[in-house]
């Protein structure tokens, strides 16, 4: 009876906890929004201040209910678990992008990659060769993301991720989350400073795939890790390599922005099927 007791009550806080965090982010980022729609797009601040609202909502939250700031994973777990972080973005890129350039949907191109300023802080002048336009983009590029999301990943892979899983089982729970991240983009993506220009109607969706296949992953490798670093990496890794370096490797044209990108309806389908055989050949995992 106790024990029961103590179990509901648990499950009742993790709750008011998770409505507290989606509360304190909405009305955060109703601000700052607002904010930026009166002349602050571009304005460096408000937006580093909207990439870590959520992780200010969880630290407040946390503070309101008196939690470990401690517990949201600091550590950074086992290291395979990081490098499958890293590596499905490029895993989704390659087979989106591939198929894409090889169809002839859209056409390669290497004058972007060549003249990345990444290879220029490595010591090599541009153009540099192909490879190592590549490896600075995805090693310099990549550290300083991290930076830049780990405000993000506070939120959704340290607080979030496991409040919910509390709760819901691993798929519930990855598609809550990847309509909850989209949903929160949605406003920036309408007034035009977020996304790549395309129609609403192919925005909106592709990007809600592209994130919805990001949470499958993320929720999978932060129930396995206990580390809010694993949504780190694939954040970031998604950033550079699928939403940032593969699109500047891709002709401008057409409807190549429709198919691939951040917002390209392709990307995301690959992604979330990536994302499902990820999990099936996860077989060792306990849904809750």
């Amino acid at each position: 009876m106790i024990r029961n007791f103590i179990v509901m009550y648990t499950l009742k806080n993790t709750s008011k906890q998770i409505i507290t965090f989606i509360a304190v982010t909405i009305i955060i980022s109703t601000g700052i929004f607002i904010w930026m729609f009166n002349g602050a797009k571009n304005n460096t601040i408000a937006v580093l201040i909207m990439m870590w609202t959520p992780g200010i909502s969880a630290i407040i939250t946390s503070l309101i209910y008196k939690e470990k700031i401690s517990d949201f994973g600091w550590k950074p777990g086992k290291m395979r678990f990081l490098i499958y972080a890293y590596i499905l973005p490029l895993v989704v890129s390659l087979i989106a992008y591939g198929f894409t350039w090889l169809s002839g949907f859209a056409e390669f191109t290497a004058s972007a990659v060549v003249n990345y300023k990444w290879a220029k802080l490595l010591g090599f002048e541009l153009p540099a060769p192909f490879f190592i336009g590549v490896f600075s983009k995805m090693s310099l590029g990549f550290m300083l993301t991290c930076v830049v999301v780990l405000g993000e990943e506070i939120g959704w892979s340290g607080f979030l991720t496991p409040k919910l899983l509390k709760l819901y089982s691993i798929p519930v729970v990855s598609i809550f989350i990847g309509i909850f991240w989209s949903v929160w983009h949605y406003p920036a993506i309408i007034g035009g400073f977020y996304g790549q220009g395309t129609p609403l109607w192919i925005s909106l969706p592709g990007f809600t795939l592209v994130l919805t296949g990001l949470s499958f992953v993320r929720t999978v490798l932060v129930q396995k890790s206990k580390s809010l670093w694993t949504g780190v990496v694939l954040h970031s890794s998604s950033n550079i390599i699928l939403m940032g370096m593969f699109y500047e490797m891709t002709v401008h044209k057409g409807y190549a922005a429709y198919i691939v990108s951040e917002t390209g309806i392709f990307t995301g389908i690959v992604f979330v099927i990536i994302s499902l055989i990820f999990i099936k050949f996860q077989k060792h995992l306990t849904y809750a």
